[in-house]
C-alpha cells in the first residue's frame, strides 16, 4: 500500500511539474504607441520568456500601417520591429508563434497575439505664447497678471537682495525661459520672461522689480543719471582690487581700491538696471575701463602727448572705444596709453589686435626703425631719381635714333628717285635712238627704191 501511494505522488509530481514548465514558455507583445499620426513610427517589441522558435508578424491593413520586418527568431530574448503609419486608419499587428519550444526542448502551444495601432492625422503645432500666469513670491504684481499684458512692476522693500519669479504656460507645448531664483539690487531691475511657442515665436514679459531705496543717493555723470550701490551684496570688486569702504553724504559705501595705482572704485547703477564701476576722488566720477588681454591688464588713461612717426586714430576693444596710435591703417599693431594695474607702470603699450595680446612700446628701437625707414625712404627717392634718369636718356636716344633712321631713309628714297629718274631718262635716249635708226632705215628704203625706178626708167629709155 505504501509502494503504491508513493508511485501515485511521484507521478503526481511529475505531471504538476510538467505542465508548470510547458506553461512557463510565453511571448508578450508592446508597442512603443498604440496612437500615432500618419508619417511618424513606432517599435513594436516581441519579448520572449522561456521560448524558442520563429514569430509570423503581418499586420491586417498594411496601407496604415506597414512593418518593416514580417518574422522574428526568439531565444528567450527580445526582438523589435518598426511599425510606420502611411495613412488615417486602424490595423491589427498579429505575431503568431509557430513551432517553437520551451526551454527544455518540448513543445510549447502558445497562440498568436495581437496589438491594435490607430493612424490619425498629425496635431497642428500651436502657436499659442501666452502666459496662464506670472508671480513673485510674497508680492503683488501691478498691474493684475493678463496674459495679454506685457509690462507689470513689483515694488520689495529695501536691503531685498532676491526674488523668485514663477510663471505657467497657457499651451503645455510652449517653453518658458527667465524663471526662477534673480538677483536684485537697489532701484530699479529689469527682468525678462521668454514663452516661445511650439511654432517657434516668441513673446516677451516684462518685469521692473523695484527695490525701494529709502534714502538714495543720485549723482550725474555726463548727463546720465545713476544711483549709487549701497549694498555689498551688490556690488563686487574688479580683479587686483580689494574690498574697503567709504563715506558718501554721511552712508556708508562699498568701495574697491587698488593702493598700488591709488585708484578708488565704487559701483554706479544705471536707470536700466546695469551697475558698473566708476573712479571715485573727491566727489569727481570717472568711468573705469580695463583693458583686459591674456598677459597684462590697462587702465587707459587719455595721452596729450604725440607718439613720432604715427598716427592718432581709435581703437574698438571689447565693445569699447579707445584712443591709440599706429603707423598705418593697415598695421594690425596699436600704441596705447595706459596704467599697467598689476605694477602701477604708465607708458605706451604695443596692442596686437590679432592675439590680443600687450607689450612695452620701445621708444628707442622705434627710433631706430624710423631712421631706418627714413635711409630706406633717400635710396628709394634717390632709386626713383635715377630710374627717372634713365627713362629720360632712353627717350632721347630713341627720338635721335629715330631721326637718323628719317634721314637715312629719306636719302635712301632720293637716290632711289635719281636711280629712276636716269632709267627713265636712257629709256628716252634709247627709245630716240630707235626712232631715228627706224626713220633712217625707212630713208634708206625709200632712197633705194628712188634708185631702182631710175635705173627702171633709164632702161626704158634706151629701149
Amino acid at each position: 500500500m505504501k509502494k503504491i501511494i508513493l508511485k501515485i505522488s511521484i507521478l503526481l509530481i511529475v505531471f504538476f511539474l510538467g505542465t508548470s514548465i510547458v506553461d512557463a514558455a510565453s511571448f508578450t507583445l508592446s508597442a512603443g504607441s498604440k496612437n500615432i499620426s500618419k508619417g511618424s513610427s513606432t517599435k513594436l517589441t516581441i519579448k520572449g520568456s522561456d521560448v524558442t522558435g520563429r514569430f509570423n508578424i503581418s499586420s491586417s491593413n498594411s496601407s496604415v500601417v506597414s512593418i518593416s520586418e514580417d518574422r522574428a527568431w526568439i531565444e528567450n530574448d527580445s526582438y523589435t520591429i518598426t511599425l510606420s503609419a502611411l495613412s488615417v486608419g486602424t490595423s491589427t499587428i498579429t505575431v503568431t508563434p509557430v513551432g517553437v519550444s520551451d526551454g527544455n526542448g518540448n513543445a510549447a502551444n502558445l497562440s498568436a497575439k495581437t496589438i491594435k495601432i490607430t493612424v490619425s492625422l498629425p496635431r497642428e503645432k500651436s502657436s499659442d505664447n501666452t502666459l496662464k500666469s506670472l508671480s513673485v513670491d510674497g508680492y503683488e504684481l501691478s498691474p493684475q497678471f493678463n496674459k495679454d499684458t506685457l509690462d507689470y512692476t513689483v515694488s520689495v522693500p529695501e536691503g531685498t537682495e532676491s526674488v523668485k519669479v514663477s510663471a505657467t504656460a497657457t499651451s503645455k507645448y510652449a517653453s518658458i525661459s527667465g524663471t526662477g531664483t534673480k538677483e536684485v539690487t537697489e532701484g530699479i531691475n529689469n527682468l525678462s520672461i521668454v514663452v516661445k511657442s511650439e511654432t517657434g515665436v516668441e513673446r516677451i514679459y516684462n518685469l521692473v522689480i523695484n527695490v525701494v531705496d529709502q534714502n538714495p543717493i543720485n549723482v550725474n555723470v555726463d548727463n546720465i543719471n545713476y544711483t549709487i550701490i549701497k549694498l555689498r551684496n551688490n556690488y563686487n570688486c574688479p580683479e587686483l582690487f580689494t574690498e574697503s569702504e567709504i563715506v558718501i553724504d554721511n552712508i556708508p559705501i562699498p568701495a574697491c581700491t587698488n593702493e598700488l595705482i591709488n585708484y578708488t572704485l565704487v559701483g554706479l547703477k544705471q536707470e536700466d538696471g546695469k551697475v558698473v564701476s566708476f573712479k571715485y576722488d573727491n566727489g569727481k566720477y570717472t568711468l573705469y575701463k580695463e583693458l583686459v588681454s591674456t598677459n597684462i591688464k590697462l587702465i587707459n588713461e587719455a595721452y596729450d602727448g604725440v607718439v613720432k612717426g604715427l598716427n592718432e586714430t581709435k581703437i574698438e576693444i571689447d565693445g569699447e572705444e579707445y584712443q591709440a596710435f599706429r603707423f598705418s591703417k593697415s598695421s594690425k599693431n596699436y600704441v596705447i596709453y595706459g596704467m599697467n594695474i598689476a605694477t602701477g607702470e604708465k607708458g605706451l603699450y604695443v596692442y596686437d589686435s590679432i592675439n590680443k595680446t600687450f607689450s612695452s612700446y620701445d621708444t628707442e628701437y622705434i627710433d631706430y626703425l624710423t631712421k631706418q625707414n627714413e635711409i630706406y625712404l633717400y635710396v628709394i627717392i634717390a632709386f626713383g631719381f635715377g630710374l627717372f634718369l634713365a627713362i629720360i636718356c632712353i627717350f632721347l636716344l630713341n627720338k635721335n635714333n629715330k631721326k637718323i633712321k628719317r634721314k637715312i631713309k629719306n636719302k635712301e628714297l632720293k637716290e632711289e628717285n635719281n636711280n629712276v629718274e636716269k632709267n627713265n631718262n636712257e629709256i628716252e635716249e634709247t627709245t630716240k635712238t630707235e626712232e631715228n635708226n627706224e626713220d633712217n632705215n625707212i630713208l634708206e628704203e625709200k632712197i633705194e627704191d628712188n634708185n631702182l625706178f631710175e635705173d627702171s626708167q633709164k632702161k626704158k629709155s634706151k629701149k
